[in-house]
């Protein structure tokens, strides 16, 4: 009898599994042309396996179905977007033999909608900036015509990329200094380790036309920058390590070094406040967050943070203070209305807030090792 009720009710099963529709095999689903203001580039570091880094499209706003798509970043890749363009851009590496051999360095030119590589160039050299990744490792000047890709051999020098010819251009050397901080109409600037800042403006052929070396303004023994940055209202800030911020504005051909001010008022200075974190600082029209945590001491500026400061970068003032969920590690926020802030938490988990009111909403795990989030700004 036992024999028999299985049986029936295997068959019943397999007649109401007979009845569902069949789904096409492929089925390839594309993404939008413009996407919204609330999906969010996850870089997967993937450290267990350095060469499956990615790139996840990540809707932060949806209550499910947040996973959009991804692209592949392997071996300490570097990434950014372009507005202009629906393309995505990684310098990334490649041995011959999967983890060993030779190594070619390329830039990866994917289309944003299919998600497929359409283009690729080829790095010479072997010198590209293998690191954890860094915002300012790759950017795009001119109007988005030329990619800079920093280089470390460990020789500090950029490689000039032409996108839309899909060609290198040259390498510019910059001795000990690194990264690099679009300045002008078509430069960039670059941090040095005498304190100082490097600003090289190029022709249209990506060659250098002029050099200029800015006074010292950082103390690197007692109160270094952190490389990570965000705008507010067209200016870059630089945090220190000792809970202050940098200004500097980067519009015009000759940068600008504006005042130093507080992120930690006087009454809380004894509580030791400071910056932590990875990418520690993001920026929105003009508000800036900072990931902040307590008993800061030496060498805890690579610790992360319990909560998020919001502050009006005109005012130089705080107007919020967001206590995380979870202790945070690096931290992005949406140009969207609602806006969302975006912590990657020290288990590599990604929780989204309420920019607004500070309200957690969910968390997501989509990846590995979320080290930075690059929010999409259409």
């Amino acid at each position: 009898m036992r024999y028999a009720i299985s049986l029936l009710t295997i068959f019943g099963f397999s007649t109401a599994f007979a009845e569902l529709a069949v789904e096409p095999i492929p089925h390839v689903l594309t993404l939008p042309h413009q996407y919204p203001n609330t999906w969010v580039y996850v870089h997967d570091m993937n450290f267990n396996s350095l060469v499956d880094g990615k790139i996840v499209v990540l809707d932060v706003a949806a209550a499910s179905h947040n996973y959009k798509g991804s692209i592949g970043a392997g071996q300490f890749a570097s990434f950014n977007y372009s507005r202009q363009r629906e393309e995505l851009y990684v310098a990334e590496s490649f041995y011959s033999r999967r983890t060993r051999g030779q190594v070619t360095d390329v830039l990866t030119i994917y289309d944003r909608q299919n998600l497929v590589p359409v283009a690729e160039i080829v790095l010479p050299g072997d010198q590209r900036m293998k690191v954890v990744t860094h915002k300012h490792a790759l950017q795009l000047i001119e109007n988005e015509r030329l990619a800079l890709v920093s280089n470390f051999t460990p020789a500090s020098s950029v490689t000039v990329v032409d996108l839309v010819a899909r060609k290198v251009l040259g390498e510019i050397q910059t001795p000990a200094c690194s990264l690099t901080y679009p300045t002008g109409k078509r430069g960039f600037s670059t941090l040095c380790s005498n304190g100082t800042l490097r600003t090289y403006l190029l022709k249209k052929d990506g060659s250098v036309e002029s050099e200029s070396i800015s006074d010292v303004f950082i103390d690197i023994d007692r109160n270094p920058l952190f490389a990570k940055t965000a705008e507010a209202d067209g200016i870059t800030y630089f945090p220190s390590y000792q809970g202050q911020v940098r200004p500097i504005d980067f519009r015009a051909d000759a940068p600008r070094l504006l005042p130093v001010w507080d992120l930690v008022i006087p009454d809380l200075k004894k509580e030791q406040w400071r910056p932590g974190g990875w990418q520690v600082i993001g920026g929105v029209g003009n508000k800036l967050y900072v990931l902040m945590h307590p008993e800061g001491k030496e060498g805890s500026h690579k610790g992360g943070g319990s909560e998020v400061w919001v502050f009006d970068a005109e005012k130089q003032q705080r107007i919020q203070r967001i206590p995380l969920k979870s202790w945070g590690f690096s931290i992005e926020v949406t140009d969207s209305d609602p806006g969302y802030l975006v912590v990657t938490n020290v288990d590599m988990q990604t929780d989204v807030y309420d920019a607004a009111s500070g309200k957690y909403l969910r968390r997501l795990k989509v990846a590995a090792e979320p080290f930075v989030m690059h929010a999409h700004r259409g």
